[in-house]
């Protein structure tokens, strides 16, 4: 999980390379370069790893959501609270379930397959293989998309997006 975060924000500070600085776009583009050959070698081993904890976070949050919405807790909101009030009891349940490690990972994703033509063959054959397709990592980054503020952040994902 902690090496999820770290590539992660390790993403976002490649993508801050964008924003006109001359020496920081070279180093940001070296950094994504050798961090994009990773992904490539050990026959995609990195690439596959990341399939897999895509598709698993993703179960594990829809599991937690669906637990919530079947609970008590959520009967009573149910009665007692707003719809919103409902629905966002149930997106914490699913980021605390996998969420927000399936969202990340689908970020981490989208940026492999947009910056590595290999990369992304690879990755949608994956997905192929295990019944799912490359809808999931869009799924993933949309719906990061929807929960961020305007700012950075957002708009690099939106590009990774875009890319896909």
């Amino acid at each position: 999980q902690n090496t999820i975060y770290i590539l992660y924000y390790l993403l976002q500070y490649i993508n801050s390379g964008d924003n006109g600085d001359d020496s920081k776009m070279s180093s940001c583009l070296e950094i994504k370069n050798r961090l994009l050959a990773k992904f490539l070698e050990s026959d995609f081993e990195k690439s596959d790893r990341l399939v897999e904890l895509l598709l698993r976070y993703d179960t594990q949050s829809r599991i937690a959501e669906k637990k919530f919405y079947i609970s008590d807790e959520a009967e009573y909101a149910e009665n007692h609270s707003e719809e919103l009030e409902v629905e966002l009891m149930a997106f914490h349940e699913k980021l605390k379930g996998g969420g927000d490690l399936f969202h990340r990972v689908g970020s981490l994703l989208a940026f492999v397959s947009g910056g590595s033509k290999r990369c992304h063959a690879h990755i949608l054959e994956q997905l192929r293989l295990k019944g799912s397709g490359i809808g999931v990592v869009k799924a993933a980054v949309s719906e990061l998309i929807s929960i961020l503020e305007d700012g950075l952040q957002k708009s690099h994902l939106e590009k990774l997006l875009a890319v896909l």
